[in-house]
């Protein structure tokens, strides 16, 4: 009795060591399988992050979430709305990002570019034949530039208090590069780069009709000059005309203000009318009503 109450001992010893063994290996296995589980969805969190972070990504989760819709049968999308909504995320996700996304360029941003700007020039991508043409009007737009600066720098000579000079009159899409008012009448002046054509004589006469009837009621005199800064000193006033065409005073930049002074003064806009219209052309407050100013040109 006492060796078979030993051995029955022994067997229930064993049994629990089994037992805990059993129980540890469970507990290591399940904290394994924990463990697996939580590094799988930290890693699905980051990939789900990267993936709206990039336009790509973000395009690819919204079809994901309308192809999946809501888990409640009364939430469920026709095939046909379903296709529509991924086709038009798709286009979304392809177009160019919106306005939103643009923002201005500060001082920072620009010197940033030019530091990382790349040292070595390019080769060249076209040829002189396809830029010549651009570079001769670059070119005449340079001279032109020039020879009007002459001409503003010649008429700041006139008197303030009895003239009104001013530039680039928009009136019935003409550009009027100067137009000069005061007490001998209304001049509208255009600058050279060359000795005129034809068209050049008639058309700032033209545009002088359209200055004329911006002003209901005036029965002063309008002239029309045309200045050339670049040529050689001593060009006289000389009007220039064709049979049955209107024409045009031609003169070099020396003679421009005696050309506007001879004219007999007491029949133009008086000092007077000249600071009333100065007031009146101010901004005020309110709509005001907008003219068509895309066409700066004298066609």
């Amino acid at each position: 009795m006492p060796i078979a109450a030993h051995t029955t001992g022994g067997r229930s010893t064993l049994d629990i060591v089994v037992g805990i063994a059993i129980l540890l290996w469970a507990l290591a296995s399940v904290s394994a399988l924990l463990s697996w589980l939580t590094r799988l969805a930290r890693r699905h969190r980051r990939r789900t992050a990267d993936h709206r972070r990039s336009p790509a990504g973000l395009g690819r989760l919204r079809r994901r979430r309308r192809v999946g819709g809501d888990a409640d049968s009364g939430h469920a999308e026709h095939a046909r709305a379903t296709m529509t909504a991924v086709e038009h995320d798709v286009t979304l996700a392809s177009d160019p990002p919106p306005s939103a996304a643009i923002r201005p360029r500060t001082a920072d941003d620009m010197s940033r570019a030019v530091a990382s700007s790349p040292s070595a020039v390019p080769g060249p991508r076209y040829s002189p034949e396809t830029l010549e043409p651009l570079a001769q009007n670059l070119d005449t737009s340079h001279r032109l530039a020039f020879a009007e600066a002459r001409v503003a720098e010649t008429l700041a000579g006139l008197p303030p208090d009895c003239w009104l000079v001013e530039r680039y009159v928009l009136i019935a899409g003409h550009r009027i590069p100067f137009l000069v008012l005061g007490d001998a009448g209304v001049f509208v002046i255009c600058a050279l780069t060359g000795p005129p054509a034809w068209d050049e004589l008639r058309l700032p006469a033209q545009v002088a009709e359209h200055v004329a009837s911006a002003l209901p009621g005036y029965t002063g005199p309008m002239h029309v000059g045309l200045c050339r800064p670049l040529a050689p000193p001593g060009i006289e006033p000389r009007w220039w005309c064709r049979p049955g065409e209107p024409g045009a005073w031609v003169m070099g930049p020396e003679w421009l203000i005696p050309w506007i002074e001879h004219f007999e003064p007491g029949h133009g806009l008086s000092g007077t009318d000249l600071k009333q219209l100065r007031q009146l052309a101010n901004a005020k407050p309110g709509p005001v009503a907008r003219v068509a100013d895309v066409v700066p040109d004298l066609d």
